[in-house]
C-alpha cells in the first residue's frame, strides 16, 4: 500500500475571516495486494546539492521498473529536473547530479513488479530556509491529533502561513507572538483521512523556498485496527513499527525485521529480511530511509536529528532515537536494537526469565486452499518444558485447533494441529498459545484462505484443421491466482468414451492434436493453483468442430481464351484420382502479387471459369486451388496470362527456307502474349524490289507454325512477315528474306492457287457442257409428265378407294369393281421406337455453371460422341 499524492479532492479552508472553498491535489492512499520491500534513502548528511544523492532499492526477485522522480505539482520549482538516475542492478537506483533548486520539495521512488507496485514519498528542506521542521514526516491515527513544529533559524516579524498541497490553498496563520522557544506550532485536532497531503509554513512575503514541509500520513482505523471497516486487530508490532491499515501487517523500521518486527538486524544493515547494507565507513549515518505509507520517513536505528548524525541519548534506540529502552533485571540498552538481557532474561525489556515459556518457531503467515485440510505446526520451549496439553491453536474467531501429535525433543516440543475443512471466514490471525507454572507466551500467524480459481467462460476457438483444434483456454476467471497449471478436458460429442485431457503450464494457447476430421468435440477447462486442493471447478463447455480432410491434389491449369474482348475463359484440369472436395478457388493477380479477383467454383465438376473486366496490356497470374469444406488444397503453379487491346503480341522467331525455285516454307513460335485463343495465322509475301502489291495467304488453323509458299518465282528474293489472329489481328513479326532457287528467269507474278491452262479452250468446252446439259434435262422433264398424265386417268375409271378409320385401330378398305366387293383389314402402321445415343463420361467436358436452384445445378457442357460435337446444358440434381 503507498499514497498516490496528487489526486484532486475538495476540502473547506480559513484564513482569518474568509471562507474560500477549491480544488486541490491530495495525497490520496493507493491500496495494492501486498507491501513491496522498498526503500528510498536520502543522503541528508550532505551540506552541498552536488553532494547529495538519493538511493532507491527494492527487496524483490522480479523488479519491471524502478526510477526515481520529483512532483512539480504542489511545490514546482523549475519544470525540468537536472538530476539523472543511474543503475547498476535492476533493484538499485541511485539518483545525483541535484540542482539548488531541486533540493526543495516533494521526490519519490516508484516501483514496480509484474503484478505489484508501490510508490515511497520523501519531502527534502533546505537548511538554508528559514524555518525547518522538527519532524518532517509523522503518521496518526484517525481521529488522533498532529501538531506540526516550525523550527526558526532566520528570525523574521511577520507572522507564519500554513498552506496545505499548494501554494494557493491558505489553512490557517501563526500570528509572529505566539512564537515559543523560536518553535512556531500547528496542531490538527481530530485528523480524517482527507487530511492527509504535503503542509508548508512560510513568512508571510517570504519566497515558497525558505518554506518547512511537512507531510501528514492519516491511518484510516484507529490504533491496533485494521481492514475494510477497521474491525480486525493489528499485530503487536514492536520496536517502532506500524501496522498496515489495509494489509494488517507490521511495516518495521529499518534496522529491524519479523512479523512483529521483534528482531533487530546487525548493525548497519535494513530491509525486510535485513539483506540490504549501508556501503559507507560510518554505516548508516547521515542517512533518513522512507519506506511505504503508513510509516513515511525516519533516521535509522541509533540515529537522530534533522542529518541523521546524532547518536542516540542514554537509554533510547531506534529510529530517530524515539523508542526508550527501560531495561529490566540487569539489562543493557543498545542504541541500535534496544536492551540487551543478561542470561536467564528475554523478552523486549528483560522481563522474562528463561524459565517462562517461549514459542520458538511459528510461521508468520501462511496459505490455504478452501476445503483443504491443512496441519500447522508451533514449537514451544521453557523450564520446565511445556506438555502437550499445554501448547493450543486458535483461529481468528477464538475456536480451539485439535492437536494431532506431538513431537517432544531436547529443549522444545513440536505440537502439529489439524484443520478441517477450511472455509473463507476461517481467514485472518491465528494464535499459538503456550501456558506453564512458569508463565505464559503467545503468537499470531497470519492465515491466508484461497479460492482456487474456476473459468467464467468457456474455452475460445482460435484454428481448426482436420485432426487439430487450437485453443485458447481461458479469458478470465474466479477465485485466486496464480495459476500453476491448466488442464483441457475433450471428447466427441456423441461419444460415451472418458475424457481426454491435456495439462500444461500457464500457457496462451493449447493445441489438440489426433483429432477425428469432421467431428464435433466437447472442450473444457479447469485451473489449478499452489497448494492442496488447489484445483478449482471445470469451467463452462464448448462444442468445436474439426474441419473436412485438408485435399492435396495440385490443379493443372490447360489454356485460357479470351471473349468478348477483355473477359478471360480459364479450363483446367484435376488427377482421376484425387480426394473427395467441394470445388475451386480461383485467383487473379496483378503484377505485384496483389489479388485483383477471386473466383468460388462451387461444383468439382466444373473446371473452367470467367473473369470479367480485365485491363488491356496488364500482366496477370493465375492460380487454382481445390477446396473441401473450408479447407484449400496446395496452388497450381502460376500462369501469366495478358490481354493485348490490338490483338495477340508477334510471333517469335520468325524464319524462311528456300524448298524449291517455287515454294519457301516458313516456320515461327507462338506468341509471348497470345491474348486468348489464336484462331489463325496471316502471311504476308512481297516481292523484293518489285512493284506489286503484298499477299497474304492464311493458315488452316490457330495450331499450325509452319507453312509452305508456293507458286512463286524462281531465282527471286521476297519478304516475308507473319501475324496471330484472335478476336482481332495481332501484331506483325520481324520481316526475313528468302531467295527461290532457280536459274533467274523471272516470271509473272506468282499465283497463290494452282496454274491453268488456255483460259480460251476452257472457256469453250464449258459452254458444250452446259447445252448438252440443259437439252437432255428438259426432254427428261417432258416425257416424265406425259408418263404421269396416263397412269392417273386410268386409275380414276377403273377404281374408286374410300378409306375410313375403324374404331379397333385398323384400316378398313373399300374397293369397288365392276365385278365383285372385296373387304380387307391392314395393321396401322406403328411409328419406329426412338432410339438414344449412350454416353460416356469422357464424352462430356464440364464448362463453367449457368445457374443454381432449389433442385440442383445447371452447368454448360460440349459433348463429343462419333465425331460429332454439340453444345449441351446438363442438369445435376442434389
Amino acid at each position: 500500500h503507498v499514497w498516490d499524492f496528487l489526486t484532486r479532492a475538495r476540502f473547506r479552508m480559513h484564513f482569518k475571516d474568509m471562507r474560500l472553498q477549491i480544488y486541490l491535489l491530495l495525497l490520496l492512499p493507493w491500496l495494492t495486494g501486498a507491501i513491496l520491500d522498498i526503500t528510498l534513502i536520502a543522503n541528508v548528511q550532505s551540506q552541498s546539492h552536488s553532494d547529495f544523492f538519493l538511493s532507491c532499492v527494492m527487496g524483490e526477485r522480479d523488479v519491471s521498473y524502478l526510477q526515481i522522480e520529483r512532483d512539480n505539482k504542489i511545490v514546482m520549482t523549475h519544470p525540468k529536473t537536472g538530476f539523472q538516475n543511474y543503475r547498476n542492478r535492476s533493484n538499485y537506483v541511485q539518483a545525483r547530479g541535484f540542482s539548488m533548486p531541486d533540493l526543495v520539495g516533494i521526490l519519490y521512488c516508484l516501483g514496480r513488479t509484474p503484478t505489484e507496485q508501490a510508490q515511497v514519498v520523501y519531502v527534502h528542506n533546505s537548511h538554508n530556509a528559514h524555518l525547518f521542521p522538527v519532524k518532517a514526516t509523522q503518521s496518526v491515527n484517525i481521529a488522533e491529533p498532529a501538531t506540526f513544529s516550525a523550527k526558526v533559524l532566520k528570525k523574521k516579524e511577520t507572522d507564519v502561513m500554513w498552506k496545505r498541497n499548494g501554494k494557493c490553498t491558505y489553512y490557517q496563520t501563526t500570528d509572529r507572538g505566539e512564537v515559543r522557544d523560536n518553535i512556531f506550532k500547528l496542531t490538527l485536532p481530530n485528523v480524517s483521512v482527507s487530511e492527509n497531503g504535503v503542509y508548508s509554513a512560510t513568512f508571510m512575503g517570504d519566497s515558497p523556498l525558505w518554506s518547512a514541509f511537512y507531510r501528514l500520513i492519516v491511518r484510516a482505523c484507529a490504533a491496533k485496527k485494521w481492514g475494510p471497516s477497521c474491525e480486525k486487530d493489528c499485530p503487536d508490532c514492536l520496536n517502532g513499527g506500524i501496522c498496515h491499515d489495509h494489509v494488517g501487517e507490521c511495516i518495521c523500521p529499518p534496522g529491524f525485521m519479523g512479523t512483529r518486527c521483534e528482531r533487530a538486524c546487525r548493525e548497519g544493515q535494513f530491509g525486510r529480511n535485513c539483506q540490504e547494507t549501508c556501503q559507507r565507513a560510518q554505516g548508516c549515518k547521515g542517512l533518513s530511509f522512507c519506506l511505504p505509507d503508513p510509516y513515511g520517513c525516519s533516521c535509522a536505528s541509533g540515529w537522530s536529528g534533522s542529518r541523521c548524525n546524532q547518536a542516540c541519548s542514554p537509554g533510547f534506540y531506534g529510529p530517530d532515537c524515539a523508542l526508550r529502552c527501560s531495561c529490566r533485571n540487569g539489562g543493557s540498552c543498545n542504541r541500535f536494537s534496544g536492551c540487551l538481557c543478561p542470561s536467564g532474561w528475554h523478552g523486549r525489556y528483560c522481563e522474562k526469565s528463561d524459565r517462562f515459556p517461549q514459542i520458538i518457531r511459528l510461521a508468520s503467515e501462511l496459505e490455504f486452499n478452501v476445503g483443504s485440510e491443512p496441519v500447522i505446526s508451533c514449537v514451544a520451549t521453557g523450564k520446565p518444558l511445556p506438555a502437550s496439553d499445554s501448547v493450543e491453536m486458535r483461529k481468528a474467531d477464538g475456536t480451539v485447533l485439535k492437536l494431532i501429535k506431538a513431537i517432544i525433543e531436547p529443549g522444545q516440543i513440536t505440537c502439529e494441529f489439524q484443520v478441517l475443512s477450511l472455509t473463507k471466514a476461517d481467514a485472518g490471525l491465528w494464535e499459538c498459545r503456550v501456558s506453564t507454572t512458569g508463565g505464559q507466551d503467545s503468537r499470531k500467524v497470519k492465515v491466508n484462505v484461497r479460492v482456487p480459481p474456476t473459468p467464467l467462460t468457456p474455452p475460445r476457438l482460435l484454428a481448426k484443421q482436420s485432426r487439430q483444434l487450437v485453443v485458447s483456454p481461458v479469458d478470465c476467471f474466479s477465485g485466486d491466482g496464480p495459476i500453476v497449471s491448466i488442464k483441457l478436458l475433450y471428447k466427441p460429442k456423441d461419444d460415451t468414451s472418458v475424457w481426454s485431457s491435456i495439462v500444461v503450464d500457464n500457457s496462451e494457447n493449447i493445441t489438440l492434436m489426433n483429432l477425428r476430421p469432421v467431428t464435433a468435440y466437447v472442450v473444457k477447462v479447469q485451473l489449478t493453483r499452489p497448494g492442496d486442493n488447489g484445483e478449482g471447478s471445470k469451467g463452462p463447455e464448448a462444442i468445436m468442430v474439426t474441419e473436412c480432410i485438408e485435399p492435396t491434389v495440385k490443379p493443372v491449369i490447360e489454356g485460357w481464351s479470351i471473349e468478348e474482348k477483355n473477359t478471360l475463359h480459364v479450363n483446367w484440369k484435376l488427377p482421376h484420382n484425387h480426394e473427395p472436395a467441394h470445388g475451386f478457388i480461383v485467383h487473379l493477380f496483378d503484377s505485384a502479387r496483389r489479388l485483383v479477383c477471386e473466383k468460388n467454383i462451387t461444383s468439382i465438376s466444373v473446371l473452367s471459369a470467367r473473369i470479367a473486366d480485365l485491363e488491356f496490356n496488364t500482366e496477370y497470374s493465375l492460380e487454382v486451388l481445390v477446396y473441401h469444406c473450408t479447407s484449400l488444397g496446395p496452388p497450381s503453379d502460376l500462369y501469366k496470362v495478358m490481354i493485348n487491346s490490338k490483338g495477340p503480341s508477334s510471333p517469335r522467331s520468325l524464319s524462311a527456307e528456300s524448298l524449291s525455285d517455287t515454294a519457301v516454307r516458313l516456320s515461327w513460335q507462338v506468341p509471348e502474349y497470345p491474348n486468348g485463343g489464336i484462331t489463325k495465322y496471316i502471311v504476308e509475301l512481297q516481292q523484293v524490289g518489285g512493284t506489286s502489291e503484298p499477299q497474304w495467304i492464311d493458315t488452316d488453323s490457330g495450331a499450325e507454325t509452319t507453312k509452305t509458299i508456293g507458286g512463286l518465282n524462281a531465282s527471286t528474293n521476297y519478304q516475308f512477315r507473319v501475324r496471330a489472329n484472335s478476336h482481332v489481328p495481332g501484331e506483325w513479326s520481324q520481316p526475313v528474306k528468302a531467295k527461290t532457287l532457280g536459274d533467274g528467269v523471272l516470271s509473272a507474278p506468282p499465283s497463290l492457287g494452282s496454274q491453268s491452262t488456255d483460259q480460251s479452250g476452257v472457256d469453250q468446252q464449258l459452254l458444250l457442257a452446259i447445252i448438252g446439259s440443259v437439252s437432255v434435262t428438259c426432254l427428261t422433264i417432258l416425257f416424265a409428265l406425259l408418263a404421269l398424265f396416263l397412269i392417273k386417268k386410268n386409275f380414276f375409271h377403273r377404281r374408286r378407294t374410300f378409306t375410313y378409320q375403324s374404331g379397333s385401330g385398323e384400316e378398313t378398305i373399300l374397293q369397288f369393281n365392276s365385278g365383285t366387293l372385296t373387304l380387307t383389314r391392314r395393321p396401322k402402321p406403328q411409328p419406329e421406337p426412338l432410339s438414344y445415343p449412350i454416353l460416356e463420361w469422357e464424352d462430356i467436358k464440364f464448362e463453367d455453371m449457368i445457374g443454381e436452384g432449389n433442385f440442383g445445378q445447371v452447368i454448360r457442357a460440349m459433348i463429343k460422341k462419333d465425331g460429332l460435337k454439340m453444345n449441351a446444358a446438363i442438369k445435376m440434381l442434389k
